[in-house]
């Protein structure tokens, strides 16, 4: 569908989960892991994934078009959901639909109600972007070893994860208290010196991105955007290096710029209004939703 067809069906599927009070339950013990036999032999395990990562896929949608607080009091639920289908699988897929399900719940939940999710997006996000630096390290693509699963699929994870950091730096500075607390962890936000015994994860990344594929030139600088909002497939790891790059000289640009790393990256250090934040990222996710040639 297209970008407007697809505003009007948020409209449309938040009347039906507004006015049948059944749906949503139903939308939640679609996404509940039941071993099922049955299932098992009919379908195989990329099948059973598939199909989880679009049931969580469609658990956001409906989220996206609430109001917010909405489903406050069904927050407990979706978090065990979530929580159970990352626990059961280590599927690119599954977890790509979960990070996608985090970021919506970011804009339609205040801060309080979003405490218990905190340690599973924390703790899985930490472990996609060490991924991604051994990936970086490896030899070659560096995507050989990661099982069975298809290359594009774990492409994807890097971008969904990428995605999630960029929504929890758009956020207004200080709006999520939680972030803050490990903000340190994944964006240079203050300088770094060579003598410093840890560097955040932004710029570990960037040093290798630049490392692998050489460091941006000036004219890559003042037209690349490090936004990736309207990013919707990986392919390859140096896409990726303006996002990395102005996280990781955050603390070089001046107040209210960011310069040499794009036109407007400094909504990455969180400038932006509540608003304005949210009305940006709700554009993204509306691009995720939306089909490849109708955005």
């Amino acid at each position: 569908m297209d970008m407007q067809s697809l505003k009007q069906w948020l409209i449309v599927t938040d009347h039906l989960m507004t006015h049948d009070k059944t749906s949503f339950k139903d939308l939640l013990k679609s996404i509940a892991y039941t071993p099922n036999a049955s299932f098992s032999i009919m379908t195989s395990k990329e099948q059973e994934y598939e199909a989880r990562s679009q049931a969580v896929k469609r658990l956001a949608f409906v989220v996206l078009g609430s109001e917010l607080d909405q489903y406050q009091a069904q927050m407990n639920d979706i978090q065990e959901r979530l929580s159970e289908n990352l626990r059961v699988s280590q599927s690119p897929s599954i977890r790509s639909a979960v990070f996608l399900c985090i970021r919506v719940l970011l804009l339609r939940l205040r801060p309080p109600s979003l405490i218990g999710i905190w340690p599973i997006m924390v703790t899985e996000l930490v472990h996609v972007l060490l991924q991604m630096e051994q990936q970086l390290c490896a030899e070659g693509n560096g995507i050989e070893d990661l099982g069975c699963a298809r290359d594009d699929a774990w492409m994807q994870l890097y971008l969904a994860a990428c995605k999630l950091l960029e929504t929890l730096c758009t956020l207004p500075a200080g709006y999520l208290a939680q972030f803050q607390m490990c903000h340190w962890a994944f964006v240079n936000s203050v300088s770094t010196s060579k003598t410093d015994l840890f560097l955040p994860f932004a710029g570990r990344i960037n040093k290798l991105l630049r490392t692998k594929f050489g460091k941006l030139t000036q004219e890559e600088l003042a037209n690349l955007s490090p936004s990736l909002c309207g990013m919707k497939m990986l392919t390859s790891f140096e896409e990726l290096r303006p996002f990395f790059y102005a996280l990781a000289t955050q603390n070089k640009a001046l107040p209210g710029t960011h310069e040499g790393a794009g036109t407007d990256s400094s909504f990455l250090a969180g400038s932006l209004s509540y608003k304005n934040a949210v009305q940006r990222l709700e554009h993204a996710l509306c691009v995720d939703f939306a089909e490849h040639w109708q955005l």
